[in-house]
């Protein structure tokens, strides 16, 4: 499934929301038809939630493109992800910042970024928040995010996504790649694997997740995706 937008992107006062699910055996992909632009704003803030679920024994993948954050863009991002025991599910997201004058690399004001992921009677599984403020010095500081200019998250839940095989799969593909930094780790209660990437610039971070995504998709369910056409 490829999600089309008519206005171009998020602006000030957008808010934005999501609802898909899978059920009995499905198997679907939701992906974007490009990447998803933040623009600047004046004041206030844009919001995206998406609603998500794979549920009975259902295989659900939500695959999207990267979020641009323009200068002086505020986006409020929040995913509740509920998967199922027999289910599985492949959750990615990912931003990256440009100014398209060639300014300052940090030049986007906020993003607040938070994933939840439950079972379907509300458990919590594993919760990620992110808080960006260019205003604190996030470039070139070796604290948070150093020379990368990319941000991205795959979380791997159920269908054996716990296991080494697969995490090791994910480790090999990640460490021939140039301009990424990568960790890869096994979430609470062996509910799936959660990768954090950072790359240099969007190229690098497409081949990261591409690659992340490929190997948790072929280790969960036994045989490669063919690549998407966009």
């Amino acid at each position: 499934v490829y999600l089309q937008s008519l206005s171009g992107g998020l602006v000030q006062g957008d808010r934005v929301t999501l609802r898909a699910s899978t059920h009995g055996r499905a198997r679907a992909q939701v992906t974007t038809q490009s990447a998803t632009k933040v623009h600047s704003m004046e004041r206030g803030f844009a919001a995206q939630c998406l609603d998500l679920a794979a549920l009975d024994e259902s295989h659900f993948e939500y695959i999207a493109d990267p979020t641009i954050c323009f200068p002086r863009s505020r986006l409020v991002a929040h995913t509740d992800l509920r998967v199922a025991a027999g289910a599985s599910a492949i959750f990615s997201e990912s931003y990256l910042w440009h100014d398209p004058r060639g300014g300052a690399a940090m030049a986007f004001d906020t993003l607040v970024a938070e994933t939840a992921i439950r079972r379907p009677d509300g458990r919590l599984l594993a919760l990620d928040r992110c808080r960006l403020i260019s205003a604190f010095g996030l470039s070139d500081n070796p604290a948070l995010l150093g020379p990368y200019r990319a941000l991205g998250t795959v979380f791997a839940i159920g269908r054996g996504a716990a296991t080494e095989g697969v995490l090791e799969a994910v480790r090999g593909g990640l460490e021939a790649l140039p301009g990424v930094y990568a960790r890869v780790s096994h979430l609470p209660a062996e509910a799936g694997l959660w990768t954090r990437i950072l790359a240099r610039d969007g190229a690098a971070l497409a081949a990261a997740m591409d690659r992340t995504w490929r190997q948790c998709h072929e280790g969960m369910l036994g045989w490669p995706s063919e690549r998407r056409r966009k």
